[in-house]
């Protein structure tokens, strides 16, 4: 199982947390349906997970629903 962690700042705010305070509830039903199968899956559909190539370790979050697509940066400091 992975572990997500979002981004603070050095004042303790959460850029992440606070965008997705900014969407609709079905918005953050979906991206928070990708986040828990990226956290509990061994195993995630390069529709929703996969690696940047040309990166040294840097990874992609995508969360598509409807024409909205919603994608975050991560970078995975243990497991795969």
């Amino acid at each position: 199982m992975r572990e997500i962690l979002f981004f603070k700042t050095s004042s303790g705010k959460s850029p992440v947390e606070e965008f997705l305070d900014s969407l609709s509830a079905k918005d953050v039903q979906k991206v928070l349906w990708v986040l828990r199968l990226v956290k509990e899956q061994p195993s995630v559909s390069t529709e929703y997970f996969k690696k940047l190539q040309g990166t040294d370790g840097i990874w992609e979050i995508r969360a598509k629903r409807g024409v909205m697509l919603f994608v975050s940066w991560v970078f995975l400091v243990k497991g795969v």
